[in-house]
């Protein structure tokens, strides 16, 4: 089910920053309600798509992650991770790309579930969660082309994402969203 891939530093990785260093001016209005918003993304896109709401999972495999990600994550550069990569779907148009990191060492006891969970939700999952707590939100500007967007998902422009570190039942995650040009 998982195959192993390199992976490590990016030096075209996005500049994610504390959400505290954008002014209001620098991220348009129609996406900081939803890169700001501290609810259930999940539900949200429910909401919005009137129940057309679909995860379509891209990849799903065992690597290391990003430097970046490591250093939110708090773990060391060379941990493995499960990275799973989905689109969010609303009437059967993608909206969102979503990353997620789950390191090996997280993935102990009860979180050993999370190593399949196939084409359900993530977020769902993490808000359910009574030990769920979120770090504040990291915020990037990416280009609509960026090599760390799959193919079939780049556009043109400018588009805004948001990540930040969980901790279920004291264990890291770290889940970032890239909204698409249509969210």
């Amino acid at each position: 089910m998982y195959s192993l891939q390199p992976s490590g530093y990016h030096p075209k990785e996005s500049n994610w920053q504390n959400y505290r260093h954008f002014t209001s001016v620098s991220v348009p209005g129609s996406v900081r309600r939803w890169l700001l918003d501290s609810g259930s993304l999940t539900q949200r896109l429910i909401k919005s798509s009137g129940g057309q709401f679909k995860v379509q999972v891209l990849s799903q495999q065992w690597q290391r992650p990003r430097l970046s990600e490591a250093t939110l994550l708090g773990i060391p550069t060379r941990e493995m991770a499960i990275i799973r990569e989905v689109a969010l779907l609303c009437a059967g148009k993608p909206r969102v790309f979503a990353r997620s990191v789950i390191p090996a060492s997280s993935l102990v006891g009860r979180l050993r579930r999370l190593r399949k969970f196939n084409d359900s939700s993530l977020g769902e999952m993490l808000f359910r969660d009574t030990s769920m707590r979120r770090h504040p939100f990291q915020i990037a500007a990416i280009a609509g082309n960026d090599s760390q967007l799959p193919a079939d998902l780049q556009q043109s422009g400018t588009l805004w994402g948001r990540r930040c570190r969980f901790e279920l039942a004291a264990r890291p995650i770290m889940v970032s969203e890239i909204f698409l040009d249509n969210a």
